[in-house]
């Protein structure tokens, strides 16, 4: 699902904890750790809303990537600088195919000459073909990879700059992510020496580190992040917007990715394990397990794929029905907004 998507449906997955009882009073949501007051909170709803997001923060291509200043600025030119040389390549192409057709006009004017209804035309048809290539190549990339020859040889060029792109946009966010937490842990052996600050310090790298959809995405990031949350709101004392957070990423994982054809995973840190082994040529019974467990994804119906059409149309009818209990909700149990 896209960024958009999980916002609403972060916002509205905390509306129904915050509004209906039943649902309120689950131990999930009320408990030691987390504590989901009645009443929706407009801190709580932004606050879920940005949970929702930060769970995709390990792609470069998310929402929460393009809000985050430092990632976002990087990733806007290493793209520009993507489309100039898309550019650059398409304008070498189609000037020197024109120029081409210039150096040997008259030998195909004199061809074009033979053909009937086109003899008369032959020099403007010449002219003309020489001046689309160029233009198609400033305009159109999508019909100028449909030219023959010329426009494979640049889709081969166009998908090894796009890899490059894609990699240095992954390398600038390995070195944001980890400069981050590098200056965090030199700043906290310095100055606070707090075990909460080292733990934000590992998740930082985590971003940075793992693929999409694996850390983030498992129960450990769950529990990580919500640890970490809970310290920063603790500090900022509105202890509440824990569990507004918690409710926030859940929905993302578990209420809305576990539809996809990925699925999501149960635990990241066996395949981390396995994947070390491996390399290190450790063979065994609990090595095989751990590929296994590692493996395993939780995956509910209809197996959606983000961006086709049929995801698009259930993710719009399920914020819909979400949408629709929490208004439910309010006018059943007559639910309030606060500020804070």
């Amino acid at each position: 699902m896209n960024g958009i998507s999980h916002q609403k449906i972060a916002m509205l997955s905390y509306s129904i904890v915050a509004t209906i009882p039943v649902v309120n009073s689950m131990m999930i949501f009320n408990n030691k750790y987390v504590h989901v007051p009645m009443g929706i909170s407009l801190l709580g709803l932004g606050t879920a809303s940005l949970a929702g997001l930060i769970v995709d923060a390990d792609s470069q291509n998310s929402k929460i990537s393009h809000m985050n200043p430092l990632t976002d600025a990087s990733n806007k030119v290493i793209k520009n600088i993507e489309k100039s040389l898309k550019l650059f390549f398409r304008l070498l192409f189609s000037i020197g195919l024109a120029v081409l057709i210039l150096v040997y006009s008259k030998a195909i004017i004199k061809a074009l000459s033979t053909v009937k209804y086109l003899g008369p035309y032959a020099q403007i048809i010449t002219y003309l073909i020489s001046f689309i290539f160029i233009f198609l190549g400033i305009t159109n990339e999508k019909i100028y990879k449909k030219i023959p020859i010329i426009g494979l040889v640049y889709k081969k060029i166009s998908l090894a700059i796009s890899k490059g792109s894609n990699d240095f946009i992954r390398i600038t966010m390995f070195l944001t992510y980890t400069g981050c937490s590098i200056g965090l842990v030199i700043y906290n052996i310095t100055n606070l020496n707090n075990i909460n600050i080292y733990l934000i310090c590992f998740l930082l790298i985590c971003i940075a580190i793992f693929p999409h959809r694996t850390f983030l995405h498992s129960l450990e990031g769950v529990v990580l992040f919500t640890i970490s949350a809970s310290y920063v709101f603790n500090k900022l004392g509105y202890e509440y917007l824990t569990g507004c957070f918690f409710v926030g990423y859940i929905s993302h994982v578990y209420w809305a990715d576990i539809f996809t054809k990925e699925g999501v995973p149960i635990l990241s840190t066996p395949r981390l394990i396995f994947n070390i082994l491996k390399k290190l040529n450790i063979h065994n019974k609990f090595v095989t397990m751990l590929e296994k467990i590692g493996k395993f994804k939780l995956k509910l119906p209809p197996h959606i794929t983000t961006g086709s059409d049929m995801g698009n149309l259930f993710e719009v009818i399920y914020i819909l029905i979400l949408f629709v209990v929490v208004i439910v909700g309010l006018n059943v149990y007559g639910g309030h907004f606060r500020v804070i």
